[in-house]
């Protein structure tokens, strides 16, 4: 992600090990994605392994997928990648970080009209006018941020904000890119769906720093939470907000990730901001016909793809994501202009929640298209993106308010 974004990753302090012998040599550290059915002890056990060892950093044990991530041998990942139960086994990537209302960010206004924005054109005021047919606003919905964490005494969350989960010592966000992203999906004034609830998943270090192994720890996390929750009476959704990103692919965190969606966890995740197609960079690269996950590249308030957006296939929509004002970390009146797909990405996270208040029954593909079809066509160019990769849609997302 580019300057004023970050990339963010989640991860579940599920079993974490506590270290009882040193490292061993000649190893590489793994993420290792298993079926859902998968024995992970017993896997383990195959290969003289166990989760006391400091070798092994997590596992993963929800009812979605399995799994566990450490530090292992060639012969073990021959081992592992000739087991039928092993679906993926890859290394472990660095990730790093990658806005009727009449006093809302112009990103609010955007998606809630068909028209080019025709004001004064300031990206920094908040006198736009957010129009919404559904004042349920996302009540119920469940989001997950899965980014530096939130700072959860802004006053633009009131009660709704929680930190649900950390990887790290720290319990909250000292970067300030998760409460900006929070505050974009469901700030009281700055937000898609203001009712939503919200929470922390910080994956990140406070630098905005991060790795796959951190990320499918947060995977594991959520998908407990919804597992959890799902068969409570009342339960709306699961949305997970992802504005990270990794610098290539990662098959572990793709398949991981899948398998999450496929078990109704709706997901909205950040194209990234290379000016590159982002089919070659993961989680980006799942989006389009490859899975029910959308893919959000960033558009400017002139409506041009913006210059730092990735762009092709994997790309779904398109949303508000340059000089984006929304909640910051620095105070409980605090607010920010951050650029970037990190900030595209939670206005399409809150717009699927603010969709699912009125239609908890739609399942990830179904919601996807809805998302899809109610974006305008016909208004966006690539002028300020002289690096656009063709082959997706070239839309931005809408509400169908207006």
């Amino acid at each position: 992600m580019k300057t004023a974004s970050f990339v963010l990753l989640n991860a579940v302090l599920g079993a974490l090990a506590a270290p009882t012998q040193h490292r061993r040599r000649d190893t590489k550290e793994y993420d290792i994605v298993m079926a859902p059915s998968a024995d992970v002890a017993a896997t383990l056990a195959t290969l003289n392994l166990n989760v006391d060892m400091q070798d092994i950093f997590a596992t993963y044990n929800n009812s979605h997928f399995r799994g566990f991530s450490g530090a292992i041998t060639a012969d073990e990942v021959a081992t592992l990648n000739a087991m039928p139960e092993v679906m993926t086994v890859g290394e472990v990537v660095e990730i790093s970080i990658a806005a009727s209302r009449t006093t809302a960010p112009w990103g609010l206004q955007r998606i809630s009209q068909a028209e080019t924005i025709s004001s004064s054109k300031s990206t920094t005021a908040r006198t736009y006018t957010y129009t919404y047919s559904d004042t349920d606003l996302g009540d119920g919905v469940d989001v997950y941020i899965i980014d530096t964490g939130i700072y959860v005494s802004h006053s633009e969350f009131g009660s709704r904000a929680s930190m649900g989960f950390t990887y790290f010592t720290s319990n909250t966000d000292g970067n300030g890119h998760g409460t900006h992203c929070a505050g974009t999906i469901g700030g009281s004034t700055v937000g898609v769906a203001s009712k939503a609830n919200l929470i922390g998943v910080k994956v990140l270090r406070d630098s905005g720093s991060g790795t796959s192994t951190s990320l499918l720890a947060g995977f594991d996390y959520v998908a407990a939470q919804h597992s959890a929750k799902s068969s409570s009476s009342g339960f709306v959704g699961s949305v997970a907000s992802m504005s990270l990103g990794f610098n290539g692919r990662s098959t572990s965190v793709e398949t991981a990730l899948k398998n999450l969606v496929a078990a109704g966890v709706h997901a909205a995740v950040a194209a990234g901001n290379d000016a590159a197609d982002a089919c070659d960079y993961s989680p980006a690269a799942i989006g389009g016909s490859n899975s029910a996950v959308v893919t959000v590249g960033a558009a400017n308030i002139d409506d041009s793809v913006s210059y730092f957006s990735n762009s092709g296939s994997c790309v779904d929509v398109y949303a508000p994501g340059e000089s984006v004002v929304s909640s910051y970390n620095t105070g409980t009146s605090a607010y920010a202009t951050l650029s970037g797909t990190s900030m595209a990405t939670p206005h399409v996270a809150g717009l699927i929640a603010y969709y699912l208040a009125g239609s908890s029954g739609l399942t990830p593909a179904q919601m996807k298209a809805k998302v899809i079809a109610a974006a305008i066509d016909g208004v966006l160019s690539t002028d300020d993106n002289p690096d656009y990769v063709s082959g997706g849609d070239l839309i931005i997302v809408n509400n169908g308010s207006t």
